[in-house]
């Protein structure tokens, strides 16, 4: 049976979303054709605005508008995170996406660093690949007190920890880790808000 290939390179593009597979995929693309044109024509704007006009922090990683990064660059000040939080704490993640986890869900007051994933030299992945030798600029730059890791307790996940205590012993930096809670290769996004905020709270200095 002949088929549309513009069909088929849609079903294919959707499989690069988490958990989605080809029959998942399949059914997504024909809803997408049974839809209102108006709003499947919007999803497609929306999917080319966020890989023309979202950027991440070059302070802590979160992902920004354009023009609001523009503004604070401009500033030299970090808005980010808002007023009255503890600049001397900041929390490091694997991606910009588990910094919104600690968010929604602790009441952590501190700043934080998005890594751009964890150390992985198999597939290419170093300390400047990955965020941390501008994390130890950052360090030597600013008066910080504690740094909180919440990396994954992955394989990977535990040599990027082991990498950045290493750097904050040299510069004599307090190191804690969440822990309680999270299991063995357990990764943030996985887990549940109560697990997470209970894991924060009873983080364990290093």
């Amino acid at each position: 049976m002949k088929k549309s290939k513009n069909l088929e390179d849609l079903i294919d593009a959707l499989t690069i979303l988490p958990g989605v597979g080809r029959k998942s995929a399949q059914r997504m693309a024909y809803k997408l054709l049974r839809s209102n044109k108006d709003k499947t024509l919007n999803l497609s704007r929306q999917l080319q605005n966020v890989l023309t006009d979202v950027v991440t922090c070059d302070i802590c990683g979160v992902y920004l508008d354009k023009d609001d990064a523009e503004i604070q660059k401009s500033s030299l000040k970090h808005l980010c995170i808002g007023d009255n939080r503890d600049n001397s704490v900041i929390c490091i993640t694997e991606s910009p996406a588990d910094i919104y986890i600690i968010e929604e869900n602790t009441d952590y007051n501190g700043d934080y660093f998005a890594l751009h994933g964890t150390l992985s030299p198999l597939d290419g992945l170093g300390p400047e690949e990955i965020g941390i030798f501008r994390l130890q600029s950052r360090l030597k730059k600013e008066d910080i007190k504690e740094l909180i890791l919440a990396t994954s307790t992955t394989i990977e996940g535990e040599a990027t920890a082991h990498y950045i205590q290493k750097i904050c012993q040299d510069l004599e930096i307090k190191v804690s880790r969440i822990a309680f809670g999270i299991p063995l290769n357990g990764e943030l996004g996985y887990l549940d808000g109560e697990t997470i905020s209970h894991a924060f709270n009873e983080r364990k200095e290093l």
